[in-house]
């Protein structure tokens, strides 16, 4: 239950004055069970509000709607709930929730920062320095030990475009550390409005992602260098996940058909239309045998070239149940026929069909 409310406020009193609900009711006129809604955070009428708050002894503006109501409206006087038991608890509960928020954000590596956009103020965690090698006062101390080819993009009119955006946003850049290492941060950013809906405070948060940034580019260099090597040997892939009938295909694969790797086949059904018309009857009966068996299958047949060209292929695939659920997934690779493909492999072509590649 939140400190400011009309509920909270009651049960203080309550607590402090030595009431019970019976008491409450007899003095307002009301019944037990009613009292006890209020202390819930059931609602109350006005008449009644008036008669507990003189009850109580207290402003009615203030119980019903606390401090910032009162000074609002400039009432005189203020109203200080007492330390009793209940507030002791309420109190020690935010404390010990914050001590475990701190620990758990420490124990992540997450720093936290915010920055006062009325005093100019800027505070972070007080594991700032763990993170980024140094303590950070302001932001002119936070652009010191931003990567120069981060600084670029990163700049002080791209904090004041977050503020102006109001929108949250995500930031990947580069720190140098004080022994010259470079780490990679991911910062979260958003501003805080007033009232009137204006921004007073830009919070953040961040962490290490260096770990991270080193696995995306070793995988990165790994997809790179199967790219070139199916370049090289000429060999295109596809997969089809059936229960999504999502499709995938490379880059090697459209140049062997000669498709523009913007527009390549997202549905299997597509992978028909660039196949000689009269192959794809021989062709699917193939992948359709594969599908059922969950076996390999081997097939030659005449690609169908936007130039009205046609180029003999060999698409050897393989139907297999998916990593997770009994779903199937058909994957296959292309490439052009050699002479040696014409004796090994079952033509699905037409007799009147000859060979010529382009």
């Amino acid at each position: 239950m939140s400190e400011d409310t009309f509920a909270f406020r009651l049960k203080v009193l309550l607590e402090h004055k030595k009431l019970s609900l019976q008491q409450v009711a007899d003095a307002v006129g009301i019944s037990r069970p009613a009292v006890h809604k209020w202390t819930r955070g059931g609602e109350i009428d006005y008449s009644n509000l008036r008669r507990l708050a003189a009850f109580l002894d207290v402003n009615w503006v203030w119980l019903r709607y606390g401090d910032e109501a009162v000074r609002d409206l400039g009432i005189a006087g203020t109203t200080e709930l007492p330390m009793t038991d209940l507030r002791r608890r309420y109190t020690a509960e935010i404390m010990s929730n914050e001590a475990r928020m701190k620990q758990a954000q420490e124990s992540a590596g997450i720093v936290t920062w915010e920055w006062n956009l009325v005093t100019d103020e800027l505070i972070y965690s007080s594991n700032c320095e763990k993170l980024y090698g140094r303590e950070l006062r302001s932001n002119d101390e936070f652009w010191e030990i931003l990567h120069p080819e981060d600084a670029i993009w990163l700049t002080p009119d791209a904090l004041k475009d977050v503020v102006a955006s109001k929108a949250p946003r995500v930031w990947d850049f580069r720190i140098i550390l004080p022994d010259g290492q470079i780490r990679w941060i991911e910062s979260r950013v958003a501003t805080l409005l007033d009232d009137a809906g204006r921004p007073v405070r830009v919070v953040g948060t961040t962490i290490d992602i260096s770990a991270r940034k080193e696995a995306e580019s070793a995988q990165s260099g790994r997809l790179q260098l199967l790219n070139d090597a199916a370049r090289i040997a000429g060999v295109g892939a596809w997969r089809w996940l059936r229960a999504q009938d999502e499709l995938i295909v490379t880059d090697e694969w459209c140049r062997l058909f000669g498709i523009d790797p913007r527009h390549s086949p997202r549905h299997y059904v597509e992978l028909s239309q660039h196949i000689h018309p009269d192959d794809r009857a021989a062709r699917e009966a193939a992948v359709n045998d594969a599908l059922l068996r969950r076996a390999d299958y081997r097939v030659l047949y005449r690609a169908s070239l936007p130039d009205d060209t046609w180029r003999l292929v060999v698409e050897q695939g393989q139907a297999r149940v998916a990593p997770h659920g009994e779903d199937v997934w058909l994957t296959a690779l292309c490439r052009a026929a050699q002479p040696a493909d014409m004796q090994s492999i079952a033509q699905p072509i037409a007799e009147d069909g000859a060979p010529g590649n382009k």
